[in-house]
């Protein structure tokens, strides 16, 4: 699955590093038994689900007859299995008559009761039921749509991860119980219906409302229940064999076009991932569906052989496409197709395992994008997520990689930054250890060794092991079994460089000593060097005089760096001949020792200056994320304008070499900088951008054909903040008039994006009309939190039965406080230990995340900033003039 996707006094590392070296080290991590989770007996398996549905799209709901070929491993009266919003009429056994069914709403099971035990031995149980179609993705759930010529239309789609099946089919719904499904559909006979196999059949019907069809699809392999797919609606199909596979791509009728480039990239990709697992892929087919709308929780999911995208995920519009969309497309089709492995042929054996799926696919997808995209610099842009789960993971609150999940409740709380990007860069660095050769073979013989079974982790690491020389497991554990950032020091002394391990922490809860055996490349003087680092292990090496040492050397490994002054000072001075993946760890790391109490955040104001004249667009976009995520702390403060006026003349050297237009043979990356540029130079009111910005806005209204691209994104954009009432109005009647479902969600969310209180508010009332589908209605929510973030939350929680009615179960407990997240005010935390209160505990440790979060922003707006405010003041003083006789 793709899911969205978010202190301490200054040390002097001169003073630090002898403390870290001398100080007793801690022992490293070693594997503990996690506590049972909850589930489902196993008394009774399933071994074959037979399934007939039929559903009633236009009142929201559907009939199935399912029959289940069970193992009864021993004697027992009860069968129990997993429901969720299912009606039953009955259930029943062969020769053992009716059972009595009782359900458990809270637990989401249905307990089937017999008068006698069952023997041992295979069983089939008979079972007939309902349900429901829902609004939000998840279960079986619809997406409405309006083609061209105005026509109305309803697409039916199905999303089971992480345990939703079981709102469409009783089942066992966990990942280490496999099974073969037969899936049968009664649907209209003008319609298409998509599984995760083949068509084997087609039988013509009648049907309550006119002509009809059974479409019979052939059996699946074992898997588990939440890679099972459905999708019924007016689609097409364009396809392409790759040896034994048809690939192919289905989408709303009319859209072949746009689905050329999904195509194009999955044909190239799939002989990549046959190669490199050593096992080809086993399905005769493997489609990828797009449907309308989107997800507050997810973009993409990886059914196999049916890979369900929404459209903005998959499709490539000529008109409104950009190039962050034609990257992020080839990028999702990537980490998908990787899962068809890693997840779906080899599967975790219970959700304390998710990386196996999710860092891995994150880790494969930049693996098969570079070799085939170089151009897009593809490792050093996940970087900036990889930052992302720094932060969360040197917060209260973070989780290990590996981490113990109750019940399938708790398992929507391991979809976040820590598995996905912590986890990539997990492997990442893992593999840079061991060689990307040693590193294939253990994978290939992993995927070899388990497929069509289930697995944990330490399984992969025997494999890796096996076959190598240098052995992982130790440091494996470190990394993936404790939560935490290794912090690697540098200091300088009698002409040797030495480097300690400490922890790096942006609270007191996350400064706790550790141990990570770490793996750190050093080039210094035109000299390179690894080494394993480690609390109990420091490393030293000859260090030439007046050299410029750069540590973690092509930042492939997951750790931060920090220097003693005079080592910071030589490599911020040498910036500029530093290699481009190199300047971008420094950007990265800078800022946060600075806003972490490490080192002043003046620090990263100097690098600044450097860094602006960077040439890579790569570096350039850091740089801005960088400095607006300051100028996000900056809110309501007087400190603000100084700090956008310096920031705006960091990059005005930029725009004036990128400028507005994109110029003939220019490369994606540099149109990918154009347009943060032009976001960030209009969020810090730049008066002549914003300008410009309205005045293509005009030209716009006036002819609709005349902006495309990212340039229309980023012209809404811009003239959505800075909107007045006709703005507004205008922007709202081509979200109404828009039959592209992903320009009408970007234009909904622009309406909520005004720092007009008035127009928020009327944003915020529109959200909870049916006039916007209801997947696009939170995200008008989200856009208004962006600058008013207690008036979203305030307003979200006033109409919060509404709002859970459009968002899918899974998502419901982290949005609500996303929504405050990046509030300023002082109640922000009482708000959320009040709002934690109302939601089940497996879901609090979201909360507490945010807590954490928000409490280090305002320990940072404290004590940091007004270091920045005495810089910037300085800065702008004039520099005296000595006359000279």
């Amino acid at each position: 699955m793709k899911f969205f996707p978010a202190l301490a006094t200054a040390l002097l590392i001169a003073a630090a590093g002898p403390a870290l070296a001398a100080a007793k080290a801690p022992a490293p991590v070693t594997p503990k038994p996690f506590p049972p989770h909850v589930g489902l007996p196993k008394d009774v398996v399933p071994e074959r689900y037979d399934i007939t549905i039929t559903p009633d799209a236009a009142h929201l709901k559907f009939t199935g007859e399912e029959l289940v070929t069970l193992n009864v491993k021993s004697a027992t009266n009860r069968i129990v299995l997993n429901a969720a919003d299912l009606d039953f009429r009955s259930a029943s056994i062969a020769d053992e008559g009716q059972a009595k069914i009782a359900l458990d709403k809270d637990q989401q099971t249905a307990t089937f009761t017999f008068d006698h035990p069952l023997k041992p031995g295979v069983h089939k149980l008979a079972l007939s039921y309902s349900g429901m179609i829902y609004e939000q993705a998840s279960g079986l759930f619809a997406l409405d749509y309006t083609d061209a010529d105005g026509t109305k239309h309803r697409g039916l789609f199905t999303q089971f991860e992480n345990s939703d099946a079981r709102r469409f089919i009783p089942c066992w719904d966990e990942p280490g119980v496999k099974a073969v499904y037969a899936l049968n559909v009664a649907g209209s006979a003008d319609q298409m219906a998509v599984s995760n196999m083949p068509i084997s059949h087609v039988v013509s019907v009648h049907g309550e409302n006119g002509p009809a069809k059974l479409t019979t699809f052939a059996d699946t392999p074992k898997m588990s229940s939440y890679l099972l797919f459905f999708a019924l609606g007016d689609f097409e199909r364009i396809h392409k064999q790759v040896g034994k596979v048809d690939v192919g791509v289905i989408m709303r009728r009319g859209k072949t076009a746009q689905a050329q480039f999904a195509l194009d990239a999955a044909v190239e990709l799939l002989p990549f991932y046959n190669d490199y697992f050593g096992t080809p892929y086993p399905l005769p087919k493997l489609d990828f569906i797009a449907g309308p709308g989107q997800s507050q929780f997810f973009s993409a999911m990886e059914n196999w052989g049916a890979i369900y995208y929404f459209d903005y995920a998959l499709l490539i519009d000529p008109k409104l496409s950009t190039e962050a969309d034609k990257q992020n497309v080839y990028v999702d089709i990537a980490h998908e197709m990787a899962h068809q492995w890693f997840g779906d042929l080899v599967t975790m054996a219970w959700w304390d395992d998710l990386w196996l799926n999710e860092g891995f696919a994150s880790w494969m997808e930049n693996k098969a994008t570079d070799h085939f995209h170089p151009e897009w610099k593809i490792w050093l842009q996940t970087k900036g997520g990889e930052q992302g789960a720094m932060r969360t993971d040197s917060r209260n609150g973070s989780h290990p990689i590996i981490t113990p999940i109750h019940d399938v409740f708790a398992a929507a709380n391991a979809f976040d930054g820590i598995t996905y990007q912590k986890g990539h860069a997990v492997i990442h660095m893992l593999e840079g250890y061991v060689g990307e050769d040693v590193f294939r073979a253990g994978v290939r013989n992993y995927i070899a060794h388990h497929a069509y079974g289930n697995t944990v982790t330490d399984d992969l690491w025997r494999e890796v092991d096996a076959v190598s020389p240098r052995k992982i497991t130790g440091m494996a554990h470190d990394f993936t079994l404790q939560a935490g950032v290794p912090l690697i020091s540098a200091s300088e002394a009698g002409g040797k460089l030495t480097l300690t391990q400490g922890r790096f922490g942006a609270d007191a809860a996350s400064k706790g000593p550790r141990l990570w055996r770490t793996p750190v490349a050093v080039s210094a003087g035109g000299t390179a060097w690894k080494s394993v680092v480690s609390a109990a292990a420091p490393a030293s090496h000859a260090l030439p005089s007046g050299s410029v040492a750069l540590l973690n050397a092509g930042q492939t490994a997951y750790f931060r760096s920090r220097y003693s002054p005079a080592l910071e000072k030589r490599l911020i001075g040498d910036f500029g001949r530093l290699a481009d993946e190199d300047q971008l760890g420094l950007v990265y790391d800078s800022r946060a020792l600075g806003e972490a109490g490490y080192a002043p955040l003046t620090d990263f104001m100097e690098l600044a200056v450097k860094a602006g004249d960077a040439k890579d667009p790569v570096v350039l976009r850091a740089l801005i994320a960088q400095l607006d995520a300051i100028d996000e702390n900056y809110k309501g403060l007087p400190g603000q304008a100084a700090f956008r006026a310096f920031a705006r003349a960091r990059l005005a050297p930029a725009f004036a070499r990128i400028g507005w237009d994109a110029k003939p043979g220019e490369s994606d990356n540099t149109a990918l900088l154009r347009r943060s540029l032009l976001n960030i130079l209009g969020k810090f009111d730049d008066p002549t951008v914003v300008a410009e910005a309205k005045k293509r806005f005009a030209g716009l209204v006036a002819n609709p054909e005349s902006l495309k691209g990212a340039q229309r994104l980023t012209v809404l954009a811009i003239v959505a903040t800075h909107a007045d009432s006709a703005a507004w109005d205008q922007i709202h009647a081509m979200a109404k008039a828009s039959k592209e479902s992903t320009d009408r969600t970007r234009l909904y969310s622009d309406l909520g994006a005004s720092h007009d209180p008035a127009l928020a508010e009327k944003a915020l009332a529109l959200a909870i009309t049916d006039e916007a589908p209801a997947t696009d209605r939170p995200n008008i929510i989200s856009a208004v939190s962006g600058f008013f973030p207690d008036k979203a939350y305030d307003f979200a929680l006033t109409h919060r039965t509404q709002i859970d009615a459009v968002l899918e179960p899974t998502s419901r407990p982290g949005w609500y406080p996303a929504l405050i997240s990046n509030s300023v005010r002082p109640d922000v935390v009482g708000k959320l230990t009040t709002y934690a209160e109302t939601v089940p505990a497996s879901a609090r440790p979201t909360v507490t995340r945010t807590i954490a979060a928000v409490k280090v922003r305002q320990e940072l707006i404290k004590t940091r900033l007004p270091q920045v405010d005495s810089w910037l003041a300085a800065q702008a003083k004039p520099t005296p003039v000595t006359n000279v006789h």
